[in-house]
C-alpha cells in the first residue's frame, strides 16, 4: 500500500513537460525493504534516544525517510518543504500549527523547538497519513511504545 502511495505521489509530482520521453523507473520501496529498514532501525536505536531516521528513497528534491520513534522529539518548522507522514506501525500524538516553544534556527530553511504552543493535537495510528504544509509547526511529543513513520519531504512554495 505505502509503495503505491509513494509511487503515485512521486509520479504525480514529477509528471509534466520536464520528464524525458523515456524516463527511468521511479524510485520505489517494497514492503520487504520497509520491514528490513524497520528492523535495522530497531537494532540501531539506543536507550534514551528518541528516534532513528533512515533514508529510503531520493529523487531530485524529493526525499523519503523511515522514522523509528520510541519517544517524543523536538518540534520543527520546514520553511520550504511540506512533509507528508504515513504511519507504518504503532501510535503516537502529532501536534500541528501554533508556534514553536524556545525556537532556534537550524539553518536557513528549518527551525526547531522544545514543543508547540497553541497547536492542534491528534492521535496517529497505523495506516494514517497527514500532510504538514511548509511553514507549519509540527511535533510528535509522545509515542505509545514505538511509532514507525515514513516521512516524505516535498518542496513547496508559499501559496
Amino acid at each position: 500500500m505505502i509503495t503505491r502511495v509513494l509511487s503515485v505521489l512521486m509520479a504525480t509530482l514529477l509528471a509534466g513537460p520536464a520528464m524525458a520521453a523515456d524516463p527511468a523507473p521511479l524510485p520505489a520501496a517494497t514492503a520487504a525493504e520497509i520491514a528490513a529498514l524497520t528492523e535495522k532501525a530497531a537494532a540501531t536505536i539506543k536507550p534514551g534516544q528518541p528516534l532513528v531516521a533512515l533514508p529510503m528513497l531520493e529523487f531530485g528534491p524529493y526525499r523519503a525517510v523511515l522514522e523509528y520513534r520510541q519517544a517524543g522529539a523536538p518540534a520543527a518548522v520546514h520553511k520550504t518543504q511540506a512533509e507528508i507522514f504515513h504511519v507504518v506501525s504503532g501510535a503516537g500524538q502529532m501536534v500541528t500549527g501554533g508556534t514553536l516553544d524556545a525556537a532556534r534556527v537550524v539553518d536557513t530553511a528549518n527551525e526547531s523547538g522544545t514543543g508547540i504552543s497553541g497547536g492542534t493535537s491528534r492521535r496517529m495510528t497505523a495506516g494514517d497519513m497527514l500532510v504538514v504544509p511548509a511553514g507549519v509547526a509540527h511535533w510528535i511529543p509522545s509515542v505509545e511504545g514505538r511509532l514507525v513513520l515514513i516521512s516524505l519531504k516535498v518542496p513547496q512554495t508559499a501559496p
